[in-house]
């Protein structure tokens, strides 16, 4: 039987794999793992918060070393890959060729949130633990502003084509609102608000901009699961609305509510449609956006309830059933992932 040291180095120039690494996955699995996983890991980290909001407080040890545990499992390969690019030409040359792709870098984002999301958890632990997470905010503000920077040179000021727009760009513009959502979990609501307004902004360009390109060229098959980022731009204005504001308006969040919920209508109806595409990378859509939506409408109820607003029950049963959601969409994600390193 042939050796594995003279099997043919595997497709894309990755290098073959002679240890096992974490979790299963061999070097080789590593250096190939595609961006958007990131995106999983920032929506495990971030049902962890969701999820200990709605349940009693004795659960938030258990839920948020679970989603932990889970999360990282998920992240520590993308950013091994990174390591790897370091020292290994091929695997840099592949890393490259993403941050070349206006469809895949701007999902690059999703690494620093992930961080800026996992670092919130620290906050139980103290003065240190508050201290660690705004060490780790900041830093992660600081990476996803000079993400930006490289995709508006890049994709705009260098080469704008606007075949070249598609739903991701919402997470590399936009997800820097995750700042804002945590900011005042770190105690750093000043900072998240100025990133509020900068966001807010950003967000209706990105959102007009991407709508148009939709309108004019449609979307490949292949990544159509992105369309579901549509649920997230406005759900993170209403978290991060709801994290930041010191006096909070309830019919300023219900505008911005009503919008979050219609975009997260058109998702969900669109859903079974986007789940026939088969799995892949772009399965990561399917799961943060889903998460902030139902962490937004949670936040909303939240202001209505001490804005003295009466709420009905049934909207209390659309926000469960949209934290469901969220989760069983989170474990599809997994899913894809998993047949996606298999292929590897």
């Amino acid at each position: 039987m042939e050796s594995s040291r003279n099997r043919p180095r595997q497709r894309d120039g990755q290098a073959t794999a002679t240890n096992s690494g974490p979790a299963g996955l061999t070097p080789t699995r590593m250096a190939a793992t595609p961006l958007p996983q990131a995106g999983v890991a920032l929506a495990v980290f971030s049902f962890g918060n969701l999820a200990s909001s709605l349940l009693p407080d004795s659960w938030w040890g258990p839920v948020h070393v679970a989603c932990a545990v889970l999360g990282l499992a998920l992240l520590a390969p993308v950013l091994a890959r990174h390591g790897i690019a370091i020292r290994d030409a091929s695997v840099r040359a592949t890393l490259a060729s993403d941050y070349r792709n206006p469809m895949i870098a701007p999902l690059a984002t999703t690494m620093p949130m992930a961080l800026i999301t996992l670092g919130t958890y620290f906050v139980r632990f103290g003065s240190p633990g508050v201290r660690c997470a705004q060490i780790i905010w900041w830093c992660g503000v600081l990476c996803i502003a000079s993400l930006m920077m490289y995709f508006a040179w890049q994709f705009i000021v260098r080469d704008f084509r606007l075949i070249a727009v598609c739903p991701a760009w919402l997470v590399g513009f936009v997800g820097i609102l995750v700042a804002a959502v945590t900011s005042g979990t770190v105690g750093l609501d000043w900072a998240g608000h100025v990133i509020f307004v900068i966001g807010f902004a950003i967000d209706i360009v990105m959102l007009v901009l991407i709508s148009h390109r939709l309108a004019w060229h449609g979307l490949p098959a292949a990544i159509r699961p992105t369309l579901t980022i549509y649920s997230a731009p406005i759900s993170l204005l209403v978290a991060s609305y709801f994290s930041t504001a010191t006096d909070h308006d309830p019919l300023f969040t219900l505008v911005l509510l009503t919008c979050s919920q219609l975009l997260f209508a058109f998702v969900a109806i669109l859903l079974p449609w986007m789940l026939t595409t088969p799995a892949s990378p772009a399965y990561a859509a399917f799961t943060f956006p889903l998460v902030i939506t139902a962490t937004a409408l949670h936040d909303a109820l939240t202001i209505f309830k001490d804005a003295g607003w009466h709420v009905p029950s049934w909207a209390y049963w659309l926000q469960h059933g949209e934290t469901l959601l969220a989760g069983v969409m989170i474990v599809v994600g997994m899913a894809a992932f998993r047949h996606v390193h298999e292929s590897l």
